[in-house]
């Protein structure tokens, strides 16, 4: 026991171990679920057109927003492919490049204050405000070009304290900074930290206020004429690098500059207070078992109680060499330096009127503010007591875990929006094989968490126009509550669509489109346009599309499928359960196969399969009427019926067009009796 104590005691790790901590740290917190995660958002689109419309196609993409941006995403899916755990691991090492980053330039900037760099970096690897990490594409360029910046100063300060040749440092100090500054706007104004750390670095070696001036100035200067050089090119030669984000703030403050200026007081101070001080209270959302499961809440617990007790081990015995106490004086000035971040960090959105939050999409949005936000929150650890010794340690292991276990909870959403992404696209392909070129798909606002209709559209071409490789799309999707005024033009019959995806032209009409209700734990249903545009189980705004939908786009196979979700991103078809039976008897109904019907029917309700809503029903009480078992036909109607009053004006329509496609006899105005009883529908026969 005495031996262990005396080794525990002479343990140290070194400052060399840091970046490795780090990613353990982010390897943690990012990579548990790395098998089981896909694409999401842009990443779908990013992998559609690499895949299907190749680098011109990208070329096209870019063009008219981030044009040097897409360059390095255009190289990287050459390089990488398609496959989604390959894209989650260079997400995850992009952060924790990032967070090595920060890191060596607050040791360049403060080389006593060991303790706060590393402070900052298990903050900033872990930071809560953001919940986009698992969109890896977009976002590991993202941290790309922040690491550029946080390396271009780095550069800077290593040149300013000549720590080797100052003009190699000061040459890639300007080359990524010019990284930074071409590829996005995101991290932009953050440049103008420049002279202050600088200023920070020279008053350690410059006595006066003038010659503290002039040495800052003169450091800053070449950096100072590549920013402006950037924001003249920006400004003049090409604007469309912020295409769609037009510094509105400015024309508002013309017409209306007291309204506008209170507003964008109340804005700043929302925004910063969500980003620097809300933001960490979303670490300590705790999960519900009920949601995450048993298992998953299980795998948290032990994650969250791993981090925090290996960040205590590690900073208890972490070797910081020649680190002095400071004066309060002295550690209020990385909180400064953090809250000047903020200010800073945040007008590329106040000018453009875009709205910061901390959920997914508008989250994107906190990654310029991160900076000053673990900055501010490393300067408050500092001023924990110093004793007992264990407050400050205990305190930041305690926000690492929790946050680290936030991001395994998101990790765990994206993991389940893959699912709900595989199983909307394989019943698609179970009910519709193929679909007409020139056919737009009408959806409600799918439950499925981290995608658009946007990028749902570049799978849908994917799957349906696997050989597409023009400038010509063959399918868009839409949800109509987003698009019914715009592109949809009031869902007004025969009117011609026009939809640029920048990569491809999608040409349509909207009298060539098939609508589609999807609200797991229902099935998939390719809307019936003689039967739900009085169905009011599905929203008012799908009722309207049923009438403009038509099955006639939905085509019979002609070979072997093509059609398939691709494998590498949703893996092998699923099982196959009521759901799959259900869209192979739509599709039967659709062909009027009236025994396929019944067949598909018999053999779902042997294996004990059941419906999950009253309008899966409707294919089976159809076939066995047509096929002239009208008793069973009237059981199916009953069980529908009994679930709600609402499915009885759509099961009245069903029952007109039965009637109006079967032969008169005994047995079907005996099962139209019954009717009479479970349903009251106006003008059916008697």
């Amino acid at each position: 026991m005495d031996s262990l104590k005396a080794y525990l005691s002479a343990l140290r790790f070194s400052q060399s171990s840091v970046p490795l901590a780090l990613l353990g740290l982010c390897l943690v917190s990012y990579g548990l679920l790395v098998p089981w995660l896909g694409f999401y958002w842009d990443d779908i689109a990013f992998q559609w057109i690499a895949e299907k419309l190749g680098r011109a196609g990208l070329i096209r993409y870019f063009a008219s927003a981030r044009p040097v941006w897409g360059l390095f995403i255009r190289a990287d899916l050459a390089l990488l492919g398609s496959l989604p755990w390959v894209w989650q691991l260079f997400g995850i090492f992009w952060r924790w490049l990032c967070a090595v980053m920060l890191w060596i330039m607050l040791r360049l900037l403060w080389p006593q204050r060991a303790r706060l760099a590393v402070r900052a970096a298990l903050l900033f690897a872990v930071y809560p405000g953001f919940d986009q990490q698992f969109i890896p594409i977009n976002f590991g360029h993202f941290f790309m070009v922040y690491t550029a910046l946080l390396f271009s100063f780095g550069a800077m300060l290593a040149a300013a304290r000549r720590l080797g040749r100052a003009w190699v440092w000061t040459g890639f100090g300007l080359i990524f900074s010019a990284v930074n500054l071409l590829c996005m706007e995101y991290f932009y104004l953050l440049d103008l930290l420049r002279p202050v750390l600088l200023w920070l670095v020279v008053s350690e070696r410059v006595r006066g206020f003038r010659p503290r001036l002039r040495r800052t100035a003169a450091l800053w200067a070449p950096y100072l004429a590549v920013f402006l050089g950037v924001s003249f090119w920006r400004a003049f030669l090409f604007e469309n690098q912020t295409l769609g984000n037009q510094p509105k703030l400015l024309g508002l403050l013309a017409a209306r500059p007291f309204e506008a200026a209170a507003q964008l007081a109340g804005t700043i101070l929302k925004d910063l207070w969500q980003t620097a001080i809300q933001a960490w209270g979303e670490a300590f959302r705790l999960p519900d078992i009920a949601v995450l499961g048993a298992r998953t809440t299980a795998v948290y617990g032990l994650l969250t109680a791993g981090v925090f007790l290996f960040v205590l081990a590690y900073l208890r015995w972490l070797r910081v060499d020649g680190e002095e106490y400071h004066p309060l004086r002295t550690r209020l000035i990385p909180g400064a330096l953090g809250a000047l971040a903020l200010l800073i960090a945040g007008w590329p959105f106040w000018l453009t009127q875009l709205v910061v939050g901390l959920r997914q999409p508008n989250s994107r949005f906190t990654l310029p503010f991160t900076l000053g936000a673990v900055l501010l929150a490393a300067m408050l650890l500092s001023l924990l007591p110093r004793r007992p010794g264990w407050l400050q340690t205990g305190t930041l292991a305690l926000l690492t875990a929790f946050s680290a276990g936030y991001q395994f909870q998101v990790a765990n959403q994206y993991r389940r929006s893959l699912d709900a992404q595989r199983q909307f696209f394989w019943q698609m392909v179970w009910r519709v094989p193929e679909l007409a070129e020139g056919t737009a798909v009408l959806t409600n606002d799918l439950p499925i968490s981290y995608v658009t209709d946007n990028s749902l559209t570049a799978m849908l071409n994917w799957v349906y126009a696997p050989e597409n490789g023009s400038e010509r799309m063959s399918h868009f999707l839409y949800y109509p509550s987003l698009r019914q005024d715009t592109v949809l033009q009031g869902m007004q019959p025969d009117r011609a669509i026009t939809h640029n995806y920048w990569a491809a032209v999608f040409y349509g009409s909207t009298s060539q489109m098939v609508a589609v209700d999807y609200a797991p734990p229902a099935c998939l249903r390719v809307l019936d346009p003689e039967v739900d545009p009085e169905n009011p189980t599905i929203p008012i705004l799908l009722r309207k599309a049923a009438e403009l939908s038509s099955w006639e786009w939905i085509l019979p196979l002609t070979g072997e499928q093509t059609a398939r979700p691709p494998a590498q991103i949703y893996g092998a078809e699923p099982v196959h359960g009521w759901c799959y039976y259900y869209q192979k008897a739509e599709l039967a109904r659709q062909q009027t196969d009236w025994e396929g019907v019944v067949q598909v029917g018999e053999e779902a309700f042997g294996l004990g399969e059941y419906p999950n809503n009253p309008a899966e029903r409707y294919p089976f009480i159809e076939g066995y009427a047509q096929t002239g078992r009208w008793e069973q036909a009237v059981g199916q109607t009953a069980e529908a019926a009994a679930i709600t009053p609402l499915v009885h004006p759509p099961l009245c329509r069903l029952w007109k067009r039965i009637d109006a496609h079967t032969q008169a006899s005994t047995d079907k105005a005996a099962a139209f009796e019954q009717l009479s009883e479970v349903l009251k529908c106006e003008d059916l026969i008697e």
